[in-house]
């Protein structure tokens, strides 16, 4: 009986001590950045939610499949712009002949194909539309970014988009980001500030981490705009999107 009275004390002495101890307690609760159980090994030390550089260096397929949930952030004049990642397209380097680097291709222009894993790639088309892109594993592979989910600063974004528009009228909020041009104009992405900068280091854009997207929830299909390409690069389901999201440029209802 006195033996079963120092269990009973033990525990309850326990249990006000972690009452008692804040950060003992939040250690204890489930953190927003666990999948299942397991904590991402991908956090920088110094900023929680900004993935670090072991994220990126990932082959580019799986990169592109891992970025979709992830949240683009763009601080512009002190405010926070940012976006869920729901569509990507993979660039598989030298063998890829949709690829800026294909057949070994280097120069200054793209240059950040060839970086280490994390460092953004900004690419003019139209002379006007930007692109912006993340290197991933591999020599002269990329992802690029097709389509984000507005989440902070959707009122920053109608005005930076409306800028290029003819009409007055404002965006539907699925479609202020939904395209790779969209994206970069809604958060002032540009070749001049961004191309051949870090995501791991800048500070004025990096992406932050989200819970994982299930491979049941994401749609695999061929590129988009890549006629120059040959048919079988054409037809790789190197596009990977979130089935049922709103903000995805352009459906696949043939690969849903």
């Amino acid at each position: 009986m006195k033996r079963r009275n120092l269990k009973t004390a033990s525990k309850l002495s326990a249990k006000l001590s972690n009452d008692a101890n804040p950060a003992k307690k939040q250690k204890m609760s489930k953190s927003p950045h666990v999948s299942g159980n397991t904590v991402s090994p991908y956090f920088q030390k110094t900023e929680q939610k900004r993935l670090g550089s072991a994220f990126y260096h990932q082959e580019c397929i799986q990169l592109s499949k891992s970025l979709l949930g992830k949240v683009l952030v763009r601080k512009l004049n002190g405010k926070r712009l940012s976006g869920r990642i729901v569509e990507t397209e993979a660039y598989l380097g030298i063998k890829d002949s949709a690829c800026h680097s294909y057949k070994g291709h280097q120069s200054d222009n793209n240059k950040a194909m060839w970086m280490d894993p994390g460092y953004v790639y900004v690419y003019l088309i139209y002379g006007m539309y930007h692109c912006m892109n993340i290197s991933g594993k591999g020599d002269g592979n990329a992802v690029l970014l097709r389509g984000l989910e507005p989440v902070d600063g959707e009122e920053v974004m109608q005005k930076l988009r409306s800028k290029r528009r003819k009409s007055s009228t404002e965006l539907k909020r699925k479609a202020l980001c939904s395209g790779p041009g969209k994206l970069t104009e809604a958060l002032q992405i540009t070749k001049a500030l961004f191309d051949k900068e870090s995501l791991v280091t800048n500070s004025e854009m990096w992406v932050e981490d989200a819970p994982v997207i299930s491979d049941d929830d994401i749609v695999s299909c061929p590129r988009i705009g890549i006629d120059y390409a040959t048919k079988e690069w054409k037809e790789k389901p190197l596009r990977f999107y979130i089935r049922g999201n709103a903000c995805v440029s352009k459906r696949d209802k043939g690969a849903e």
